[in-house]
C-alpha cells in the first residue's frame, strides 16, 4: 500500500527513520534484501550491512542479486551463502515474508523482469531505504526511509542499525564504509557532508579497514577491465568547445576485451579529468538495440535533469538513463543534441 502524504513527506525530509518504517522493517522473520539491478559498492555494502545486522537480531536474511555484479565487490559478499541470484516472481512469496529494497525504491530498478507482475502490486510486502530521487514516487512500498541529501544509502543503513540496536561488528563497519567510499569517490565529491564524515570516523573506530577497502574497490581489476578501459579511452572525444566529453563502449569492444557491462563501472569518471569539461557521458552497449548512458557533471550542470529528459534519473552530478531500440552511435547523437540545453541553463 502507499504511505499517506504526510508520512511520505516526513520520509522525504530524511533525518531519521520513522517508527512506522522501523516496525515494518522488523515485522518479518524470513527477509529478502534486494539492491538495484547491476549493483554498485553502495548497493552491495548497504545490503550486506543491513543483512548482517538483522541476522544478529535473529532474522533469517537472504540478499538477492540481479544483473551483473563487479568482481571487485566480492569481498563484501560474506558469508557467501547469504547472497543468491533471484528472479522476480510469485515464487518469492513462498520463500520470504518481507522484502527490503536498498539503494532503490522502485521494483523496476531492482529487476528488469517485473513488468508482468508490478501492475498487480508487489509479490511481497516491502519497505525501501534509498537516497535517489525518482521524480515520481512509486506506489507499492508500505513504508520508506528516503533521504535525497544523504551521500549514500549506507549512511541511512547506519542510522537504521543504530535505531534497531543491532550490534555494529567489524564486518558491518567494513560494509558501510565501502558504501560511503563508493558513492563519494573516496570522500572527494560535493555530496560529502559532516554527517557522512562523522559516520566514517565512527566506522573506522569500530575497526573498518579503510586501506583494505580502497584497495579492493580501486586496485583489484581483472585484466579484461584494463583492456576495456584502453579501448574506451581510444573513443574519447570533446564537443561543444570542450565543455562536453564522451566515451563509448560497443558490443565488439566487450567481446575483444573479454569483458562485460560489470566492468564499465567508473569509466565515465575519466571524462571529468579534462580541465574544461563540465558534462561527461559514457555511452555503452547494454544489449541488443539497447544503450545505457551514464552522466557526470561539475557543479552548475544538472546531469539529473538531462537524464530525466530521456526517462532516467539519479543525482545532480551523477545520473543515467536507458535508450531502448537504439544503438550507441544513435544515443550519442541524441545526447549531443540535448546537452547544449543543460549547458546553457548552467551559464
Amino acid at each position: 500500500m502507499n504511505p499517506n502524504q504526510s508520512d511520505l513527506a516526513a520520509h522525504l525530509q530524511g533525518q531519521e527513520p520513522s517508527d512506522i518504517f522501523l516496525s515494518k522493517l522488523l515485522s518479518g522473520r524470513k527477509i529478502l534484501i534486494v539492491g538495484h539491478l547491476n549493483p554498485d559498492g553502495d548497493a552491495v555494502g548497504s545490503a550486506a550491512a543491513l543483512a548482517l545486522g538483522l541476522r544478529h537480531l535473529g532474522r533469517e536474511v537472504t540478499v538477492g542479486l540481479s544483473g551483473l555484479v563487479p568482481s571487485n565487490l566480492d569481498f563484501l559478499m560474506r558469508p557467501r551463502d547469504m547472497f543468491v541470484r533471484l528472479a522476480y516472481g510469485p515464487e518469492l512469496a513462498g520463500e520470504f515474508e518481507r522484502m527490503i529494497l536498498v539503494d532503490c525504491h522502485s521494483l523496476h530498478r531492482a529487476w528488469s523482469d517485473t513488468a508482468a507482475f508490478v501492475p498487480h502490486g508487489p509479490v511481497l510486502p516491502f519497505v525501501a531505504i534509498d537516497h535517489h530521487s525518482l521524480g515520481q514516487e512509486p506506489a507499492f512500498f508500505e513504508a520508506a526511509f528516503l533521504d535525497y541529501q544523504a551521500a549514500a544509502t549506507s549512511e541511512l543503513i547506519f542510522k537504521v542499525l543504530k535505531k534497531i540496536n543491532a550490534p555494529m561488528s567489524k564486518d558491518i563497519a567494513d560494509s558501510l564504509l565501502a558504501g560511503l567510499i563508493s558513492d563519494t569517490g573516496s570522500f572527494s565529491q560535493n555530496n560529502v557532508t559532516s554527517e557522512c564524515l562523522r559516520q566514517a570516523s565512527e566506522l573506522v573506530a569500530l575497526g573498518a579497514d579503510i586501506e583494505r577497502i580502497n584497495r579492493a574497490l580501486k586496485q583489484n581489476w581483472p585484466l579484461s577491465r584494463m583492456k576495456l578501459l584502453a579501448k574506451a579511452l581510444a573513443t574519447l572525444k570533446v564537443h561543444l568547445g570542450g565543455r562536453v566529453a564522451t566515451i563509448m563502449v560497443t558490443e565488439p569492444m566487450f567481446r575483444e576485451a573479454g569483458s562485460d557491462l560489470s566492468e564499465t563501472e567508473g569509466l565515465v569518471e575519466y571524462t571529468l579529468l579534462l580541465a574544461k569539461v563540465e558534462l561527461g557521458a559514457l555511452i555503452k552497449y547494454n544489449g541488443p538495440r539497447q544503450t545505457r548512458v551514464s552522466l557526470r557533471s561539475r557543479p552548475g550542470v544538472d546531469a539529473r535533469a538531462l537524464a530525466i529528459h530521456f526517462g532516467g534519473g539519479g543525482h545532480q552530478l551523477a545520473a543515467a538513463y536507458l535508450e531502448e531500440d537504439c544503438e550507441p552511435e544513435q544515443a550519442l547523437e541524441k545526447f549531443l543534441a540535448r546537452a547544449p540545453v543543460h549547458l546553457t541553463e548552467a551559464m
